[in-house]
């Protein structure tokens, strides 16, 4: 699962090895301490996300329940205050409303 927040964006994924846990990774250390301030990150410098850490299934959905409540925004895009970010977030957006736009000329779900 990707994950775009405000702060930070993550990629989510089940453990191979650790059934019930999983690596939720993030391609700048600064997203994963936003997000996850207490966790222990372990980098790995030549992986496509170096940054990651373990959660459980419990701890990740206090993550996602805590991100979900914290919600206070009505434009997600202006909510974003690394300008970085922001304009990586706009390419996402312009890339899934032409993904859209297709579909809705077609008619298609």
């Amino acid at each position: 699962m990707w994950l775009f927040t405000s702060q930070g964006f993550l990629s989510v994924v089940a453990h191979r090895d650790m059934q019930g846990y999983f690596l939720v990774r993030a391609r700048r250390r600064s997203h994963l301490v936003a997000l996850l301030p207490d966790a222990e990150i372990i980098h790995l410098k030549d992986a496509d996300y170096p940054f990651r850490c373990l959660l459980s299934m419990g701890e990740l959905q206090e993550c996602l329940i805590h991100q979900v409540q914290a919600i206070d925004y009505d434009n997600y895009k202006n909510s974003i205050l690394e300008d970085e970010y922001h304009d990586v977030c706009l390419d996402v957006w312009r890339t899934m409303w032409a993904y859209g736009f297709q579909y809705r000329m077609e008619g298609s779900q």
